[in-house]
């Protein structure tokens, strides 16, 4: 190990010595990953020397990939914050240089690099990386960008997404052999399977990772797969197993110094044990585990890493805006002309439409005089109709009731001793005439009114009340209205119809209960108004009885106002009828 980094220390001088041109800053830039990983606790001073260098010949493309390396570097040293800055100063060199592929790729390393400390940040980069490389049809990024996007799906327990992704990134490494990124791919693979405890499928995969980063001596990567293998047993319960593998990567990831890792063996160390009732070992792992997280995760760094993303968002919108102010001042005179060249042809249009809306305006109040003109014509001319059939009915057809009311009294008058059973007879048509023409009176009270109130309706039933109290003096009529519903108005046609209702309802009541007491109620019922009539007279047996064409009728007038009609009855026990009606009759 000390002969590695006393090698890589002359390759360094060596480099600083003659690192004033773009093939020397190129050099550096290109250390294989391993040894960044191996030297990441020296490699920073190396890079931010490159970064003066190039800054020096105004190399702007090196001073980005410097930048890229030195947030790598210090992400496996575990400062967080200053991989944030050093990957954001790179982004913003790309940007500016127009180097898309390395734009995308650096939006990609960041976002992967950021889930376990801000997974919405992290998600935002890897959509960006991955819209940038889609959109400019740049398949190198996309080798990484699909397989890091998979893995922010799983830890979201988006396992459907995260296989999608997966093996599209699979298929894409496949197609040109990339024999580093494919192990990533079947990693990641076989991981969600091990979560879906599909253990069968995901062994072989692993299996097939491995030999792949054998056959490359990627060190870096077989230390990840031992973890993978030491996920699976401990998935399958066989914990002594998975505490070989963690062993195994524990050892490899302190010879790399690779942070993440050996934070994450000593944990999974620790579970075993404690699954193996080793309480000594588990603690002891957790302690050393419990270092490691302590020092990468502080209340300091998230800050800082906080303040960094703010500071670059706030400089990208500030550039933005000085480009679009740049841009609308090179325009401002074809925007002055075509605002102008608008402004008439909207004045213009604004005038003809403005015109066109008064003139239909117009038209749709001539329309609606002309109607109302005519819809008062036809409510004259139903109710000249009404008036002249009221006319008819009161000079024709009461006229000649009159007159055989009269006739039969003459009749009586004339011939004292006719028979007792032709006097009965005779006595019964002047009676049925009298209550015609009662009736008809109550036709033509209807016909004459255009809308109705309960206090109407109240006025007449308890006229009819007080005719039959006088021909039944043993029953006690009452009738009674809620005050609410007295101003209430609705049409001619239901006055009637209830009119006719409850008077059928009285007569039934007067002819067949035997009642001593009927009564009528009208009340508001919520958004209803119900009207009762019951009586406390002998009833009858629902399921027996023969409903004869007055019970029909009544049930036909109320469907024909939209009201509901209801009967029921006991024998012994009275009968109660109730019609229930919308508040909201038309009038």
């Amino acid at each position: 190990m000390i002969k590695k980094v006393i090698t890589l220390f002359f390759i360094f001088n060596f480099f600083y010595a003659h690192s004033q041109n773009k093939k020397t800053i190129d050099a550096i830039n290109a250390i294989p990953f391993e040894e960044k990983l191996k030297n990441a606790a020296t490699l920073d001073v190396v890079y931010l020397k490159n970064v003066r260098d190039a800054a020096k010949i105004k190399y702007d493309l090196g001073v980005g990939e410097s930048y890229s390396n030195l947030s790598l570097v210090y992400y496996y040293q575990g400062k967080y914050e200053k991989d944030l800055l050093y990957s954001l100063k790179a982004i913003s060199i790309y940007e500016k240089t127009n180097a898309t592929e390395k734009l995308a790729i650096e939006y990609g390393e960041l976002g992967y690099r950021t889930k376990k400390r801000n997974m919405q940040k992290a998600l935002f980069y890897l959509q960006k990386a991955k819209s940038i490389s889609e959109q400019n049809k740049l398949q190198q990024p996309l080798l990484s960008i699909y397989n890091n996007y998979g893995v922010l799906k799983e830890m979201l327990a988006q396992y459907d997404s995260a296989l999608y992704f997966y093996n599209k990134g699979l298929v894409l490494k496949e197609s040109i052999k990339d024999s580093i990124g494919i192990p990533y791919s079947l990693n990641n693979i076989a991981g969600v399977y091990v979560f879906q405890k599909q253990f069968d499928k995901a062994l072989p995969i692993y299996e097939r990772s491995l030999k792949i980063r054998i056959l490359k001596h990627d060190q870096t990567g077989i230390t990840e797969n031992y973890t993978y293998f030491g996920d699976l047993f401990l998935a399958k319960n066989d914990f002594k197993t998975s505490i070989l593998y963690f062993e195994k990567s524990l050892k490899n990831a302190l010879k790399i110094n690779y942070i993440d890792l050996i934070q994450y063996s000593y944990k999974k160390l620790s579970e075993n044990q404690e699954r193996l009732n080793n309480s000594s070992e588990a603690l002891n792992n957790y302690k050393k585990y419990s270092q490691f997280k302590d020092s990468l995760l502080n209340k300091e760094t998230n800050s800082k890493v906080a303040e960094l993303e703010i500071k670059f968002e706030t400089n990208r919108k500030e550039k933005l805006l000085l480009q679009k102010e740049i841009e609308a001042k090179k325009k401002n005179t074809t925007i002055f002309i075509l605002t102008l060249v608008s402004f008439f042809i909207a004045m213009i249009g604004f005038l003809i439409y403005r015109q066109q809306k008064l003139k239909n305006k117009q038209q749709q109040q001539e329309f609606k005089l002309k109607n109302a003109i005519k819809e008062i014509e036809t409510q004259n001319k139903l109710h000249e109709q009404r008036l002249s059939i009221s006319r008819d009915l009161h000079d024709n057809i009461g006229a000649q009731l009159t007159f055989v009311i009269s006739s039969v009294d003459n009749l009586k008058f004339g011939n004292q001793n006719l028979d007792s059973k032709i006097n009965n007879q005779l006595t019964k048509i002047s009676d049925f005439t009298k209550s015609t023409i009662i009736e008809l009176r109550d036709t033509i009270w209807a016909m004459n009114r255009t809308e109705f109130t309960y206090e109407d309706l109240y006025s007449r039933i308890l006229n009819f009340i007080e005719k039959a109290k006088s021909a039944k003096d043993d029953i006690n009529f009452s009738f009674q209205i809620d005050e609410q519903l007295k101003d209430i108005t609705f049409s001619s046609v239901v006055g009637i119809n209830l009119y006719r209702t409850i008077q059928e309802a009285i007569n039934n009541a007067i002819k067949y209960s035997d009642a001593k007491d009927i009564n009528v109620y009208v009340q508001k019922d919520t958004d209803q108004i119900k009207i009762v009539i019951d009586d406390n007279g002998k009833g009858f047996d629902m399921e027996t009885v023969d409903f004869g064409n007055g019970l029909y009728n009544m049930n036909k007038r109320i469907e024909e106002v939209n009201g509901i009609y209801k009967i029921e009855s006991e024998p012994n026990k009275g009968t109660t009828i109730t019609i229930l009606l919308s508040n909201n009759q038309p009038t």
